[in-house]
């Protein structure tokens, strides 16, 4: 009889275990056949937040037509590490979407090839963070791009260029200094913690070279340098030598030459690492945007 109450027993917790577990198995079942799961997304995907307006771009040798949000989520990964703060990468996605919209309206076309970014395929984004980093990263970028869908900047009523770069030298630029054009949205601005960032300094070595700058700004940006007599603007020296950037000054030890680069980028607009410091420290994107330009909205484009 005992034995018979425990065999009993037995089988009631059996049976009360798999009836707990049974709606969780379903469940696991149903997400593992149906091909619109994917790891990281929920009921509140990208879809949802579609802008209705579209770009026609080239994958796999076959042109097919994305939203824009699709697009900036392929821009996203070669422009910002991804393991930056989320109130950072919020910050680029607005930055992104902005311009994007900007080249499709001034330039009447809306073909990627017609446009400054690269998109990278869902393919090219795993291969680029790898098979374990990859869904961790493309949740994370997504929702940022999710959470700012639609968001632009603009400054008297029209699209700003929304400049940025890695790394400013402790301060951005303005336009006046860089572009000799004085663009009320882009003055400098403090961003001390750059000075921390590994590519604050990059030094490099050459053997041979004889340079001389020529013109600098008063921060020390390079507006004109000569190389064995002939003279270039500090972008074709930065381009050339594949420097950081065009903030720099030359060193010369018998035939060697050594030319200490500051800043990473054209130091205008948003320093990313800046912003990162910013996010890290409780600010949020709104509070980055309005530190890093002057006088602009953060508006809704599908409005």
């Amino acid at each position: 009889m005992k034995k018979r109450i425990k065999s009993g027993l037995k089988s009631l917790l059996i049976f009360m275990a798999v009836m707990l577990l049974f709606p969780q198995v379903c469940c696991y079942i149903y997400h593992f056949f149906d091909s619109d799961f994917v790891i990281g997304k929920d009921h509140d995907s990208l879809k949802d937040h579609y802008m209705g307006k579209e770009i026609l771009i080239e994958v796999n040798g076959l042109i097919k037509s994305i939203d824009v949000e699709e697009y900036v989520l392929g821009i996203m990964p070669g422009v910002i590490p991804p393991d930056y703060e989320t109130e950072a990468l919020k910050t680029q996605a607005v930055l992104i979407r902005t311009n994007v919209l900007k080249e499709i309206e001034e330039k009447n076309s809306n073909k990627a090839t017609d446009l400054s970014y690269q998109y990278l395929t869902t393919e090219d984004r795993e291969e680029l963070w790898g098979r374990k980093k990859y869904d961790k990263y493309e949740s994370k970028v997504e929702q940022a791009v999710i959470n700012t869908a639609g968001r632009v900047l603009k400054h008297n009523n029209e699209l700003i260029t929304a400049m940025y770069h890695e790394v400013s030298i402790g301060k951005t630029a303005s336009a006046l200094e860089i572009l000799d054009a004085d663009i009320p949205y882009l003055q400098s601005v403090d961003s001390n913690s750059d000075v921390e960032a590994i590519d604050y300094m990059n030094q490099y070595e050459f053997s041979d070279l004889d340079i001389n700058i020529e013109e600098s700004t008063e921060n020390g940006f390079v507006k004109k340098a000569n190389i064995s007599g002939t003279s270039y603007s500090g972008e074709e020296i930065q381009e050339m030598l594949n420097l950081a950037s065009t903030n720099f000054y030359v060193e010369k030890t018998g035939n060697a030459v050594r030319i200490v680069c500051l800043g990473k980028g054209n130091c205008l607009g948003i320093s990313q690492f800046g912003a990162n410091h910013m996010a890290a420290n409780g600010c949020s994107m709104e509070d980055i945007i309005a530190h890093y330009y002057k006088d602009v909205i953060i508006t809704d484009s599908r409005e």
